[in-house]
């Protein structure tokens, strides 16, 4: 069975008429290429037909959870091939990657069920290898009928899926929105964080957080949440040796130590909320 006839891709978005024909591009080498939309304003849908791709549209109830999309273009797609593909709008499959996937899916006997896969995070054209700790796994290919996908923001396969990891990298391209855009992005990942961690220090509930493989590290840094912004920075610019990537790299980690102020701020605010007192 070859790659043309065993992989489909799918590209999550919303808003992405600048960037989603790159991804395309990048995705020839698969039978389909399908681009799932929860409700874009611009011109996604004209720009990513016009580069070759099917269109559908699926707008889930909020807050967005990109396991239920994920999970609900696996279950209403209809897709015919064994293996399925994820990718944004902002990343890109460079060559060696596509040819590890199409020996992959044309191989008969591939006992696994699903693969992480590996990003180089590129920003302001720089791959931040040290200060993203590369390799960190993402879960992206699926055999189609044999995995799904948990966790809300930060997804992972479901409990029980056999996972292999694939090392060639795929590109992202962390910032190609700009920084209104990250920030937006981040503001709604620090609202979902913030809501898990109020939930698990009131419930006394560590599940509450979410099922996820680094537990023990989220539960952590729900205890000590006062502390994130300045765990995150010496995390990522020093135990990780981020210096080493320059100035570039100080202004990602100063973005994230503004990420987890985000947070905080959100934490504060949330249970002062529940109790009744101003903001």
């Amino acid at each position: 069975m070859s790659c043309t006839h065993s992989l489909t891709a799918v590209i999550l978005t919303k808003n992405e008429e600048g960037q989603v024909t790159r991804a395309i591009e990048s995705l020839r080498f698969c039978r389909r290429i399908i681009v799932l939309d929860s409700g874009s304003t611009d011109s996604t849908q004209l720009v990513a037909e016009a580069a070759g791709a099917e269109f559908v549209v699926h707008v889930p109830e909020p807050p967005f959870r990109i396991s239920q999309q994920r999970n609900w273009a696996l279950a209403h797609l209809e897709i015919d091939t064994e293996w399925v593909l994820y990718l944004d709008a902002d990343e890109v499959v460079p060559e060696a990657l596509a040819k590890r996937l199409t020996g992959l899916a044309a191989d008969e006997n591939v006992a696994l069920d699903a693969y992480e896969l590996t990003p180089r995070y590129l920003f302001w054209g720089k791959w931040l290898r040290r200060t993203q700790g590369y390799p960190n796994w993402h879960p992206r290919l699926v055999r189609h009928g044999r995995a799904d996908f948990a966790g809300g923001v930060w997804e992972h396969f479901t409990e029980g899926t056999r996972v292999g990891k694939i090392y060639e990298p795929y590109d992202h391209y962390a910032n190609s929105k700009g920084l209104r855009d990250w920030l937006d992005r981040h503001y709604r990942y620090a609202a979902w964080d913030a809501e898990r961690i109020i939930d698990a220090l009131e419930s006394g509930n560590p599940e509450a957080l979410g099922t996820t493989r680094k537990r023990w590290l989220r539960r952590l840094a729900a205890r000590f949440w006062p502390l994130r912004p300045f765990a995150r920075f010496l995390q990522m610019y020093i135990f990780r040796l981020g210096f080493l990537e320059g100035w570039t790299a100080f202004n990602f980690c100063l973005l994230y130590f503004c990420y987890e102020v985000m947070t905080i701020n959100l934490i504060v605010e949330n249970r002062r909320r529940r109790a009744g007192k101003d903001l």
